[in-house]
């Protein structure tokens, strides 16, 4: 969908998760004109909004939040930020407005992330609401094509990048995950419902204890789901990531060239050339290389 750039001062939902992505989202809405109004859901209901209107929810109260965004006027809406605990409606005590929604909410928290986030989707539209994407908001996000940082792919880490992606495409397939850590003879490590950061971690200790030789140069690809619905959970990197992948001994990074999110491409392009990683955008053709 289009945002109406002819409608200055409309207010926009931002369902707010952790990490640095819906800060930066609501400060590019802020400066193209719209009014965010920040509902804090998942990981993000700690954190300090100052600055900007909005409330928190917890998963209970789902249906106040609906509520809330009708009361305020708000059409258009905008998913971000990271939700590492799911919903258990069943074991809540549910407000009444979300009591009536249980037998949809349940249904929506089912299957893989990208089940769950269409859940969400649909769960919005059917109550009038319009959803966006991060990338109508802060285009600049997008992940260039091509090389990004100043050292090139070894043939080694060509070699593991095509095991990596051919490998993150089935884990998509099965709405698994969308990172893979691979070297030129095997996988090493498939992302979960842990999460990438915990993966890299459980990578970094497979070194330490030898189950990875200091020879073994290991790559870390990122690719979206073959069925992944854009608006959301698109796969990102920042900098914390390549100081995750520097730590787990990572020496490359693939992440799907303009169907990914990079927070900051000059810092984190400046932090893989300060951790000699390369860094690239992988096309399509490179995300489907077999080995």
């Amino acid at each position: 969908m289009r945002v109406d750039p002819e409608r200055p001062g409309q207010p926009l939902g931002i369902l707010a998760g952790g990490g640095s992505l819906p800060r930066i989202v609501a400060a590019a809405a802020r400066s193209a004109g719209w009014a965010p109004l920040v509902v804090r859901i998942g990981d993000g209901i700690a954190e300090d909004w100052t600055g900007y209107d909005g409330e928190a929810f917890a998963w209970g109260r789902s249906g106040d939040a609906i509520a809330y965004l009708k009361r305020h006027q708000v059409r258009h809406v905008i998913f971000c930020g990271t939700v590492t605990r799911r919903p258990d409606f069943r074991s809540l005590l549910p407000s009444l407005r979300t009591l009536v929604r249980l037998p949809a909410a349940i249904r929506m928290v089912r299957g893989g992330d990208d089940h769950l986030l269409r859940g969400v989707s649909r769960y919005l539209e059917r109550d009038g609401f319009s959803m966006l994407a991060v990338q109508e908001i802060v285009p600049e996000l997008l992940t260039p094509a091509g090389l990004l940082s100043r050292r090139a792919l070894r043939e080694d880490e060509e070699r593991a990048m095509a095991i990596a992606a051919t490998a993150a495409r089935r884990l998509g397939e099965l709405d698994i995950g969308q990172a893979v850590v691979a070297s030129r003879e095997r996988v090493i490590a498939v992302e979960g419902v842990e999460g990438t950061r915990e993966m890299l971690a459980r990578v970094g200790d497979l070194r330490h204890r030898g189950r990875i030789t200091p020879s073994e140069h290991c790559v870390l690809v990122k690719t979206v789901k073959p069925q992944q619905d854009s608006r959301f959970d698109l796969p990102s990197i920042g900098e914390a990531t390549i100081a995750e992948a520097a730590a787990a001994g990572i020496t490359a990074i693939g992440i799907s060239a303009g169907r990914s999110l990079i927070l900051g491409l000059e810092d984190v392009v400046a932090a893989s050339d300060r951790s000699g990683i390369a860094l690239v955008g992988l096309a399509d053709e490179a995300e489907e290389a077999r080995p």
